[in-house]
């Protein structure tokens, strides 16, 4: 019962890692996609970075309570810079949770006119991208909804107390009993099932709220700040930072590559000194292999003796 009940915290903490959402795939599409360097190019890309981070956090407010500590209110998001007066006023009179994703959509389609004519049919790929990352923070969602029911791990942790309680008395024997070979001084088997069934135990107490406050729990407000730090970089600062272009070298100047076999020089030395002073002549076992041409003079081992008769 405590391995299954520890299999399924342990699922339950990995899935919770998948789902985490991350903005790079977002931003790189709407930055190579929303072309442009001027103001009218650079406020969508990052308003739309900004409605997704956002988008995030009012779903891990709900859920982490180190992000509620960190936005009690929906003023703090004001002040934070992750959202604007009048735009929260909008979301006051907004009943649905998906304003924010939609306005997202809806800056791409605005700003469709400012791509290029042969870029118009790959609007979707940012669509879609907008669409992941609201599934992301939908499983957050989900998974904060339908927890682990409480009474399951009361019955898992207090059938391991009781077990030990009754292991403590269960397991002592009389002095004045006669002794026998099974008794010790010391429990040793006793010390190794609490080491191992309380450990199994703590484990799964640590793992059982994957976004809570604990030191293995997922810090949340980092992936926050990353997220708009990172869509911000990618869509403002390195959108079109691109190093001049230049010819690579020829390949007889740069020398042979170490996996590759010279064919042109075969006096050519691999690059490593260990390889020098082992193959400075290849072939020269190849060379000198002596071929035997009657059967006296081939190895026994690759012949049959036959006895005379």
């Amino acid at each position: 019962m405590l391995g299954f009940f520890l299999t399924s915290v342990v699922d339950r903490w990995r899935s919770v890692f998948t789902i985490i959402g991350f903005i790079e795939n977002v931003a790189l599409s709407v930055g190579t996609l929303v072309a442009g360097t001027d103001h009218a190019a650079k406020v969508p890309r990052r308003t739309i970075i900004r409605y997704l981070v956002l988008s995030e956090v009012l779903v891990l407010r709900d859920i982490s309570m180190r992000v509620r500590r960190r936005f009690p209110s929906m003023e703090s998001l004001v002040t934070e810079g992750f959202l604007y007066r009048d735009e929260l006023e909008k979301m006051y009179k907004c009943e649905t949770m998906y304003y924010i994703i939609s306005t997202g959509c809806g800056l791409i389609e605005q700003t469709s006119w400012f791509i290029r004519q042969c870029l118009k049919r790959r609007m979707w790929i940012p669509c879609r991208n907008i669409k992941e990352f609201r599934q992301s923070t939908e499983m957050f969602t989900k998974c904060d909804r339908v927890p682990i029911p409480i009474a399951y791990p009361q019955v898992v942790f207090l059938a391991v107390r009781i077990y030990f309680i009754i292991c403590l008395i269960s397991r002592q024997y009389l002095l004045s009993a006669p002794p026998t070979e099974a008794q010790s001084i010391v429990p040793i088997m006793t010390i190794l099932q609490f080491v191992f069934f309380v450990g199994w135990m703590k484990v799964a107490e640590a793992l059982l709220n994957p976004l809570g406050e604990d030191d293995d729990d997922f810090e949340c407000n980092w992936l926050i700040d990353r997220n708009m730090s990172t869509g911000i970089e990618i869509v403002d600062t390195c959108h079109d930072s691109c190093p001049p272009l230049k010819l690579e070298e020829p390949d007889d100047e740069k020398g042979t590559m170490y996996w590759c076999h010279p064919t042109k020089n075969r006096s050519q030395a691999p690059p490593t000194a260990v390889a020098i002073s082992q193959h400075k002549n290849p072939f020269a076992k190849v060379l000198n292999m002596v071929h035997p041409t009657t059967p006296e003079s081939s190895p026994p081992s690759y012949r049959l003796d036959v006895p005379k008769q």
